[in-house]
């Protein structure tokens, strides 16, 4: 089933100008900044869908759209069948929204008096409410701090509010928007762990906001990467591979390693990487970076035994996500300023 469902979803901002009302109706309609334009997207029930792209991508406004926090210039989304415009206040029931600005917070309150004011939003019974705010601190683990005031909090323990606060109405759709920005290692990981089990594990639609690759990479099912308000490829993780990865990497030990066999290996055709990273006594290892492994690992492995080294290992590596995602979002940078400088 699907949860989520988007139809040439555009939105464009008007460009702010000092002088705006002074200009002709004709180019005050040109003033715009494209946000999102006409977004094709499928969510499916019980999946943790992440949109990865970098800054200013459209990920943000994109959910903004689908929470009825913004109205779309054109297109259609649906929210569990209903539409952001038309069945505006049935989605506001449907989501949650799990954001990383402290600012939304009030700094001199504490955990349970802004869940307090937050489930009055949301107009929660009191019986209801009491116990929603308990199970919710409990689940974060900020019980032990409920009284504490949210200005003395730490980065972790305010984003762990934040999904508490998130989870209050028991959304079947949870949107969530940079999870771990500005988290220590330690504690991104566990927000990560989080929201694999506690999240989407229950059940639950998610829509993951990222610029982290590593992070998309971990826990989402499927992918959309996002540039330029455009969905350029969507898909798993080995979809992505698939579809996107042109170039392959493998690392070599080498024993007998000459500066004369490196300089070959890089002017080998195919070969785009060539380092020596390591040297343990006469064996030397050697990262390579190519554009197919049938056609170039072969000359590769058979130019090294011709000029007279010996092979004793070679392990193949999948690129990072954050390789493949560089690769493709360059390479579009690149042909969209060749395109303009053409015209």
């Amino acid at each position: 089933m699907t949860a989520i469902q988007t139809s040439k979803l555009t939105k464009r901002f008007p460009r702010s100008t000092g002088y705006k009302d002074l200009l002709p109706q004709f180019i005050r309609k040109r003033q715009c900044i494209t946000a999102v334009e006409s977004l094709d997207l499928d969510v499916y029930e019980g999946e943790l869908f992440g949109l990865l792209g970098p800054n200013g991508a459209g990920k943000t406004t994109l959910m903004k759209m689908l929470c009825t926090l913004v109205v779309p210039t054109s297109g259609s989304a649906k929210v569990c069948g209903y539409d952001v415009v038309q069945d505006e206040q049935r989605v506001k029931e449907t989501v949650g929204l799990i954001s990383a600005e402290e600012r939304s917070f009030y700094w001199r309150l504490t955990a349970r008096e802004n869940l307090e004011f937050y489930a009055s939003l949301y107009d929660l019974p009191k019986p209801v409410k009491t116990r929603r705010i308990d199970e919710m601190l409990e689940l974060v683990g900020l019980s032990d701090v409920e009284d504490v005031r949210f200005q003395n909090f730490s980065a972790g323990m305010k984003q762990k509010l934040a999904i508490a606060r998130g989870l209050l109405s028991e959304p079947k759709v949870l949107f969530i928007d940079e999870p771990t920005k500005s988290l220590d290692p330690v504690s991104a990981q566990a927000i990560r762990a989080f929201l694999r089990e506690q999240v989407v594990g229950t059940g639950r639609t998610a829509i993951l906001a990222t610029h982290n690759m590593l992070e998309a990479e971990e826990i989402c099912d499927r992918i959309a990467i996002m540039d330029r308000g455009r969905a350029i490829a969507r898909g798993s993780v080995g979809e992505m591979r698939s579809l996107l990865q042109n170039q392959e990497e493998c690392e070599l030990e080498i024993r007998g390693l000459s500066d004369t066999m490196l300089v070959a290996l890089k002017r080998l055709d195919g070969v785009v990487e060539c380092t020596r990273t390591a040297q343990h006594d006469s064996v030397s290892t050697v990262r390579l970076r190519f554009t197919s492994r049938t056609a170039v690992l072969p000359e590769i492995l058979r130019d090294v035994v011709f000029l007279g080294g010996e092979i004793r290992g070679c392990a193949l590596r999948e690129l990072p996500l954050e390789d493949i995602f560089m690769s493709v979002v360059v390479g579009r940078e690149h042909t969209s300023a060749h395109q303009e400088v053409e015209a």
